[in-house]
């Protein structure tokens, strides 16, 4: 499936490459302090050099090519400054077409509003780009922030996934949040075709 860019009012979606590597590093090593529980702490200098950004270019690739994981970087128009990200993981591709729906502005760049504008041309990303007709964002039952995001955004809660994701060793439950395409003003798409 072939990614290609996106803009909003004041953002570019795209997946990264590697004339990225500046601006990568500086999201991952810069950053400020963990702001939340939700939030990371900056990565060490040398865990984000040109070699691993190469590395991990590839795997995205690979994974894009295999049509199992699509990330894209999330870019400030204006500064070419990557603010965060969108992800795609494929859960089924048969008959069901959809994918759980990731999304994560650097704590550099909270409270701008960049992260509903690049969330909701993300939803249009998934079901016109990638053709997928389901896409679930799983939260954790008490991350208020991205609870809200969800419902800014017009996702639908459907319930609690029991033991749903592997987090920090145990197995912890997740509310599950759905949009379809008719949500964000689409049609339907037929099966995906490889």
């Amino acid at each position: 499936m072939k990614q290609t860019e996106h803009k909003t009012k004041r953002l570019i979606i795209r997946p990264l490459k590697t004339s990225d590597y500046r601006t990568w590093l500086d999201a991952h090593v810069y950053g400020l302090p963990r702001q939340s529980k939700w939030d990371r702490d900056p990565y060490p200098a040398s865990e984000c050099t040109l070699k691993i950004f190469k590395n991990i270019l590839q795997e995205y690739k690979g994974l894009a090519g295999k049509d199992d994981y699509y990330r894209y970087g999330i870019f400030q128009k204006k500064t070419k400054v990557l603010v965060g990200l969108i992800d795609f993981n494929i859960y089924d591709r048969s008959d069901l077409q959809f994918a759980n729906y990731g999304y994560r502005i650097h704590n550099r760049h909270w409270g701008n509003g960049f992260g509903s504008e690049a969330a909701a041309m993300g939803l249009r990303i998934g079901f016109k780009e990638l053709k997928l007709n389901r896409l679930e964002a799983a939260i954790n039952l008490d991350n208020k922030k991205s609870i809200k995001m969800v419902k800014v955004l017009g996702m639908k809660k459907e319930g609690i996934r029991k033991k749903f994701w592997y987090e920090n060793g145990k197995w912890v439950d997740h509310l599950i949040y759905v949009a379809l395409p008719e949500d964000v003003g689409l049609n339907s798409q037929m099966p995906f075709k490889k």
